[in-house]
């Protein structure tokens, strides 16, 4: 298989397993009211979709291409940092 073969694959796979995660987390938290479930769903979506969108957003509005890749690095680390709290958040409270 090509690499782009395995990038095609690896991305749809990473989407599916997403959502259902997201899913998951959502249906048990209004099932039995699990926040840790709840809290790790929404750690997905920071790093799934909302990355995304805030990295495009940034780069929209960049001045350059290097300042784009300066804030795209911020969108980055901002959001491993949420990732991180929101995890650390349900390990806590489980």
């Amino acid at each position: 298989m090509t690499v782009d073969g395995w990038l095609t694959v690896l991305t749809t796979a990473g989407n599916v397993v997403g959502v259902a995660l997201i899913f998951a987390g959502v249906v048990r938290y209004i099932a039995s009211g699990s926040v840790p479930a709840l809290l790790i769903a929404m750690a997905v979506l920071v790093v799934g979709p909302g990355e995304d969108v805030l990295k495009r957003w940034v780069r929209a509005r960049a001045g350059s291409l290097k300042e784009a890749e300066r804030w795209e690095t911020v969108v980055d680390r901002a959001t491993s940092l949420l990732f991180l709290l929101l995890l650390l958040a349900a390990v806590i409270l489980v």
